[in-house]
């Protein structure tokens, strides 16, 4: 679609995913004619800083998620090898005590 001005004009480019799912952003640029001292121009980089902004908070978002997720299943490995510990020191008293009531009753 042709623009009736122009200079007055915005590209728009569509947003999409990648391949692993996260959205690549919409993109809106002033055509490349414009003056760099126009208002939208100005209210563009100041969209793209916040879109900057954004993208480097969810990023860090994701890093300390990734991290929160290495941790859980770390501790999930460890209470796994507890409750096999717990396990056998419950077999182990088990035994024990059958053994003792076998001494005692022999007796």
């Amino acid at each position: 679609v042709l623009p009736a001005n122009p200079e007055e004009s915005w590209q728009v480019y569509s947003s999409a995913q990648d391949s692993e799912g996260r959205c690549v952003c919409t993109v809106v640029a002033p055509q490349q004619t414009m003056c760099s001292r126009d208002a939208r121009t100005k209210q563009l980089r100041q969209l793209l800083e916040k879109v900057q902004n954004m993208t480097q908070s969810i990023q860090n978002l994701d890093q300390r998620t990734q991290k929160d997720l290495q941790y859980v299943q770390r501790m999930e490995v460890q209470l796994r090898g507890l409750e096999s510990k717990f396990k056998q020191v419950e077999e182990s008293h088990k035994q024990n005590i059958a053994k003792q009531y076998k001494v005692r009753t022999n007796t």
